[in-house]
């Protein structure tokens, strides 16, 4: 058993699940089959809390939930790793609270972890030929653009895309950073190094926004739609999808790669480009907003992969800067 320091935090039946329903609520952004996922499985968390009437929330009563799910239940591990998932976010939901001093089940592994992605990469002429295709004439493009080098150079997920504000980019000293809300988060509280391409990208598209102050506003999506229907309005992670997927067809690196090659292929691509520079796991974990250094660990198993030493503007995607 992991050695267990966590204070003892005793909580009756009734506040636990007022808790968990508020912890629902904060999961707005959340698809709708996610949040269904989160509330089946925290349904069984309570059962259990009912009937053990000793969790406490240390390290100890997780694993002890664990080993109910696996021998009592006799869940598969990819679904004892769903459940173990959904009392980790309601746990850190609680540390965010005040509730809880810290996070006790990210101390316990949830059901065995992939050993590989199950998404492929960008090379770096892959990447070339993406950017290259964009055009830099149009709104449109230079968003798009935007986005692409900040998923690249931030390795940002769509959600964070659609919730950030163009306040929350800001030079500190002589490097920039960008504010994000990560899953699982009520507040923006991730720091997120922005290399200067990204900065120089970002830039360039909000330039085109200028003739509408209020399009300017610290609280203005970073990102906006062009549609009919939200023109101006905040860009959905739809959108993002979107928008990614029609620039990848239409440079033509897609290549029928459907299922393999997708907008978090981007973000994956971000990681590779990373490891190759030889950033620490510590440091991967923390640009990447990754909690499980499991999950981590996958992408310097794919040390190497990109060749980025032999690419001249490779440095460029994650150099920091003024």
């Amino acid at each position: 058993m992991i050695e267990d320091n966590f204070p003892v935090v005793k909580l009756t039946l009734p506040t636990v699940v007022k808790h968990i329903q508020s912890f629902i609520g904060s999961l707005g952004e959340k698809s709708k089959e996610t949040r269904g996922t989160y509330e089946r499985s925290l349904k069984e968390f309570i059962q259990f809390f009912a009937l053990d009437r000793k969790f406490f929330f240390r390290v100890r009563d997780v694993e002890r939930y664990k080993e109910h799910l696996i021998k009592r239940k006799k869940m598969k591990e990819i679904s004892v790793a769903t459940y173990m998932t959904a009392l980790r976010r309601l746990c850190q939901y609680l540390v965010d609270s005040g509730i809880l001093e810290k996070n006790p089940a990210k101390r316990v592994q949830g059901g065995r972890r992939p050993t590989a992605h199950n998404r492929t990469f960008l090379t770096l002429q892959e990447i070339d030929i993406l950017l290259n295709s964009i055009e830099d004439t149009s709104p449109i493009g230079l968003r798009d653009r935007a986005i692409i080098r900040t998923m690249l150079g931030c390795a940002c997920s769509e959600l964070e895309l659609m919730r950030a504000d163009i306040g929350d980019l800001k030079k500190q000293g002589r490097k920039w950073i960008l504010l994000v809300q990560g899953k699982g988060k009520t507040i923006k509280d991730e720091v997120i190094p922005v290399p200067l391409e990204t900065v120089k990208a970002l830039h360039a598209y909000l330039d085109t926004r200028s003739d509408d102050r209020t399009l300017l506003a610290d609280d203005a999506p970073m990102f906006t739609s062009y549609s009919n229907r939200s023109m101006h309005g905040r860009i959905t992670i739809r959108g993002v999808r979107e928008a990614i997927v029609q620039r990848l067809n239409s440079s033509g690196v897609k290549q029928g790669r459907d299922r393999k090659l997708t907008p978090f292929s981007l973000r994956h691509t971000a990681g590779i480009l990373l490891v190759e520079q030889n950033v620490s796991v510590e440091e991967l974990m923390r640009r990447m907003r990754i909690e499980w250094r499991p999950t981590a660990m996958l992408y310097f198993k794919q040390k190497g992969k990109l060749h980025s030493e032999n690419h001249d503007d490779a440095l460029a995607f994650m150099a920091l800067g003024e």
